[in-house]
């Protein structure tokens, strides 16, 4: 037995405002060890979420992009490429390979092992099936078809256990997956899921048809709060353990709980569960919300490509960022794609550092490395602080400063080692940064939309006048007690299907901005209105419609594109002919408001087809999806979309897209 000898070392690398020594190091190390033997376990102590600096961001992103991309299974084809894509790790791991692999024992894989996957794989039978299925039970993707593990050599540093070289990712319960044939001994399916291909067992699957599958695709979907949640049936039967990123659906909520039905080992089960560990999909991302579904990982060992259903970097950043609709990629590369990405190459820390203060949003910003991604969390003081899911550091000795877990902890961690070169820190090796979101990316939209400055609080427009941007001012949905400029940002629903929940984004206006942009007054839109044909091969009719911020533009395009659409099909012509009017000084009715159409950026389509709710009782829809999704292309919010629903009302309104 070798012995060690023991030497503490503490490290203050993040501080609270009491100052307080928040991570210890403990170095594990004998002298004469080299490889794997040569470890500095850093011991993180208490990982706390609330060292974390707060955040103002408050965001409600639609998720759509995410449900878009988990559901790409149920719509897939095989391609040319997929085999290969495939059966990639039969080209890799296999007897004549360089690298030799060595099985659970620590003893070198035999050929004739490689030979009995690769006989078990099936090859011949690829795409052969080609079947729809949702998992029944969180489950692993393997390489190849069999549980036993191979790793590269045990004795180097950052191999063996958990580095199994066959665990491709794991999924949770209720996962879309793409089925392109069985194994030979029929025990396992080779899938694909929104990203990658893989082996799942054929006991966590369910096989669905279509109509099943589009049944599910329209469900009402909830997001998990806390990572291994323990799920019941409504007569109290335990189900399964629900992960963060899971994606469930649901088909009701009462008193403080979520219902629904959820295909198991055991068959469809009615569930339910607390609303104190499950919410709406997609989540708001907030600090609150944040902080929740940090905290619920927190400290959970790491996993190499979701072995044992843990999680390894990359896995961690898109479950978390699947609980807001945010959509990922599976591994660190790719995510680093994603987004606003802005270089850190070629400067020094000090230059990084200072870079990632100005431009970085905490919990919307990634950074990487190579093989390695991390969730920006803020910074105190001059220490940057990172959320990730990381094995550990590379030492002098080529062995490893070890985090093996989810954690906590500053970019330059382990720079007071002198077993650590200062070229393996994190804060070194990062090369890029990535913004998911834009900072205040209201502001931005804002900006984008209308060419405005905004300095501090205020909106700054061309002839100098400032506007303050938010009042912090609560308001109803239709900001009748007066709209800032902040409340004309929401989540609309665009390109959505005609079913979708109505609400009444759209119908809060700041008049200040309007008459900035369009004009102040009815003599000033006037002077800004042009003449715009619509339908040239039908009504060649000409509309005044206001020529400032390119919304003349957008209309003509309209006009053009919907011309075309009435040649194909001469069906679409009666809800668009004879329309009823643009440009109007006036109020909405029974308000003091003035309605968009005063500034020339809103157009009534055909009345006699129309809805509105102050004319009908109930809602009712007339207008088809691909009229409503035309006039979104070029910018235009439809008023059929309304609580307060106007389905003949179209507006021009850039910064809702």
């Amino acid at each position: 037995m070798k012995k060690f000898a023991f030497f503490a070392f503490t490290l203050l690398f993040l501080t609270s405002c009491s100052n307080k020594n928040i991570v210890k190091i403990a170095q594990i190390l004998d002298e004469n060890a080299t490889g794997a033997d040569r470890i500095i376990l850093l011991d993180l102590g208490k990982q706390d979420i609330d060292i974390l600096p707060k955040s103002e961001i408050s965001e409600n992103f639609n998720g759509e992009a995410l449900l878009k991309n988990r559901f790409l299974p149920f719509g897939y084809e095989i391609k040319s490429g997929d085999e290969k894509e495939a059966f990639w790790a039969f080209e890799i791991y296999k007897a004549d390979a360089k690298r030799k692999y060595f099985g659970s024992n620590f003893r070198p894989l035999s050929k004739e092992w490689y030979e009995a996957q690769n006989l078990n794989a099936n090859k011949a039978d690829f795409g052969k099936l080609s079947r729809l299925a949702i998992s029944i039970a969180n489950t692993q993707l393997r390489n190849y078809p069999t549980d036993e593990p191979i790793f590269y050599n045990p004795q180097n540093a950052g191999e063996g256990y958990p580095f199994d070289y066959l665990q491709a990712s794991s999924i949770s319960i209720g996962y879309p997956l793409f089925v392109s044939h069985l194994s030979l001994d029929g025990a396992w399916a080779l899938v694909k899921d929104d990203v990658v291909w893989g082996w799942v067992k054929v006991s966590d699957i369910k096989f669905i048809d279509k109509n099943e599958a589009n049944a599910f695709k329209k469900s009402e979907f909830l997001t998990i709060l806390k990572d291994k949640t323990p799920v019941y049936s409504v007569n109290g039967e335990f189900l399964f353990n629900a992960r963060v990123g899971a994606i469930l659906p649901f088909n009701k909520s009462q008193n403080g709980e979520f219902f629904g039905v959820i295909e198991t080992k055991n068959g469809a089960k009615q569930y339910k569960i607390s609303s104190e560990f499950a919410s709406v999909y997609p989540l708001k991302f907030s600090d609150e919300n944040v902080r929740k579904i940090a905290s619920s990982m927190l400290n959970e060992p790491y996993g190499w490509g979701g072995f044992n259903l843990l999680r390894d970097c990359s896995l961690l950043t898109k479950d978390f960022f699947a609980s807001f609709g945010i959509w990922l990629p599976r591994n660190s590369s790719k995510q680093a794609l994603v987004g606003n990405k802005i270089s850190l190459e070629n400067l020094t820390n000090a230059q990084k550092i200072a870079l990632i203060k100005e431009k970085a949003v905490p919990y919307l910003t990634l950074f990487h490395s190579p093989g390695h991604i991390m969730i920006y969390a803020g910074f105190v003081g001059d220490k940057i602080l990172i959320y990730h899911d990381a094995w550990g550091i590379k030492t002098r000795q080529n062995g490893r400063a070890l985090i093996g877990q989810v954690a906590l902890t500053s970019l330059d961690i382990g720079s007071d080692l002198a077993q650590i070169d200062e070229k393996s820190l994190l804060i070194s090796k990062i090369k890029s940064m990535n913004i998911l979101m834009p900072k205040d990316s209201k502001k931005e939209r804002i900006k984008r939309a209308y060419g405005v400055e905004i300095l501090g609080d205020f909106v700054v427009f061309n002839g100098g006048k400032k506007v303050l941007f938010d009042d912090k001012k609560v308001k109803n949905s239709e900001c009748e007690s007066g709209a800032d400029i902040e409340d004309m940002i929401g989540v609309y629903s665009a390109f959505k299907p005609l079913n979708t929940p109505l609400s009444d984004i759209g119908r809060c206006r700041n008049y200040e901005l309007l008459g900035e942009i369009y004009g102040k007054n009815e003599k000033e839109v006037n002077e800004n209105l042009v003449d715009v044909v619509w339908l040239k091969d039908f009504d060649n009719i000409k509309l005044k419609f206001n020529a400032k911020n390119n919304a003349a533009k957008a209309f003509m395009a309209l006009s053009d594109e919907l011309n075309e659409m009435v040649k194909n099909d001469n069906d679409l012509l009666k809800f668009l002919s004879k329309p009823g009017g643009t440009f109007k000084w006036r109020k909405i009715a029974n308000t003091n408001r003035l309605s968009p159409h005063s500034y020339g950026i809103a157009v009534d389509i055909n009345v006699a087809h129309s809805h509105y709710w102050q004319w009908h009782k109930n809602y009712e829809n007339l207008i088809p999806l691909k009229i409503v999704l035309a006039f979104e292309k070029h910018g235009f919010i439809w008023g059929g979309r309304w609580t307060h629903f106007d389905t003949m009302h179209f507006e021009y309104r850039p910064e809702l897209f």
